[in-house]
């Protein structure tokens, strides 16, 4: 009966070690994976905020590349040739940047660029107001080439490089020539006339 006291005392002796150890090891192993997330936590918020001081810097270096391109197309222009590419830019970018959500917005984007005559030609019937019928566009490049002033208007020509798409579909390039007629004394574009899609913009240089 002794012997068989001590064997159990033993065997209960034997459980407690074994059990006192694989608390010992989780408590090691959870600490262990403790450390390990602080570090990848650590290493992912130094990854973030390098991302972010890069993301930062190229749209910092976008932007003056933009601002030096519109220096250089200004230089020895007159205020009215800059008010022209200024004004002209602005409305290709409402018209040929837009998605089935957004097509509406372009008639307030334009409301100030263009004559009233043209803006009620472009948008004289509800299917111009909101419905692009699925289609998507977005600008690739403008290029403008004021021409002459002839009167009261300054006329110009627009190399428009942009690509589109219908639902799902692949985009698809395409380069459209206009010849814009805009009035300096209003600021508006009078006229846009489509000469073709054949052109690109070292044609005209």
């Amino acid at each position: 009966m002794k012997r068989n006291f001590i064997i159990l005392f033993i065997i209960m002796g034997l459980a407690l070690i074994i059990s006192l150890g694989g608390n010992i090891y989780q408590q090691s192993h959870d600490r262990k994976v403790d450390q390990q997330m602080t570090q990848i936590k650590r290493r992912n918020q130094r990854l973030s905020h390098q991302l972010s001081a890069v993301n930062y810097r190229n749209k910092f270096l976008i932007n003056q590349q933009k601002n030096d391109q519109v220096t250089q197309n200004n230089q020895g222009k007159s205020q009215s040739e800059q008010n022209f590419n200024t004004v002209v830019t602005k409305f290709f970018k409402v018209m040929t940047n837009f998605k089935p959500k957004t097509y509406g917005q372009r008639k307030a984007g334009v409301k100030n660029l263009i004559a009233d005559k043209l803006y009620q030609q472009y948008f004289s019937n509800k299917s111009t107001d909101g419905d692009s019928n699925d289609v998507s566009a977005k600008l690739n490049q403008l290029n403008l080439y004021t021409q002459s002033k002839q009167g009261q208007n300054l006329k110009g020509l627009a190399v428009v490089s942009y690509e589109s798409k219908s639902g799902d579909n692949d985009w698809q390039k395409a380069t459209v020539l206009y010849q814009v007629t805009f009035d300096p004394a209003t600021d508006r574009i009078n006229a846009v006339q489509n000469l073709g899609n054949s052109f690109k913009a070292s044609d005209i240089d």
